[in-house]
C-alpha cells in the first residue's frame, strides 16, 4: 500500500514515493512533506517534523526574497544611472545644437523637422515590427518644455 502513496515534485509534478528527498525525474529537492492521514493522527511527533519543514520552507522563501530585493536595488541603481547619463547626453546635444545654430552652421528649425521625421519613421517601424501594438515613442523636439527638460525616451 505504501508504494501507491506518493508526493509530487513542486517543479515537474512527477509522483515520487514517500521518503525520497529528491525528485526521481528532475532531481529537485522535495520540500513538501506528505504522509498518509492515518500516520498524521497516530504519530505524536508528526507535528514536529511538519513544523521543521515549514520553518525550512519559510527560511528558503526569506532567502529568495532577500536576494530578489538586492537584485531589484541593483537594477534600480542601473536604471537611475542610465537616466542620469541620458539627461547629460541630451543636455550636451542641445548645447551643441545651440552653439552651432548661433554660429550659423546649423538651421535649428530644419534639424527639428528632420528629428520629427526620423521619430515618426522609427515609430512606424516599431509598430510594424511589433504587429501594430502601441509603444511609447520619443517626443519630438517641438513638444518638449522649453526650460526644464526631462528625458523620458529610451535609446534603441
Amino acid at each position: 500500500m505504501s508504494s501507491s502513496i506518493a508526493h509530487y515534485c513542486q517543479k515537474c509534478l512527477a509522483a515520487n514515493p514517500l521518503g525520497t528527498d529528491f525528485c526521481g525525474r528532475c532531481g529537485t529537492r522535495l520540500m513538501i512533506v506528505v504522509q498518509p492521514t492515518s500516520l498524521r493522527f497516530e504519530a505524536a511527533d508528526a507535528g514536529v517534523s511538519t513544523n521543521e519543514h515549514l520553518l525550512e520552507r519559510i527560511s528558503a522563501t526569506e532567502n529568495r526574497i532577500t536576494r530578489l530585493a538586492e537584485r531589484l536595488e541593483r537594477s534600480l541603481d542601473l536604471v537611475l544611472r542610465q537616466a542620469q547619463n541620458s539627461s547629460f547626453d541630451r543636455s550636451l546635444v542641445e548645447a551643441l545644437i545651440d552653439v552651432l545654430s548661433e554660429e550659423g552652421l546649423v538651421n535649428k528649425e530644419r534639424l527639428e523637422q528632420l528629428w520629427t521625421k526620423q521619430c515618426e519613421k522609427n515609430r512606424t517601424d516599431e509598430k510594424r515590427a511589433s504587429g501594430g501594438s502601441q509603444k511609447p515613442s520619443p517626443r519630438s523636439p517641438k513638444s518638449r518644455p522649453s526650460k526644464k527638460r526631462s528625458r523620458k525616451t529610451t535609446r534603441s
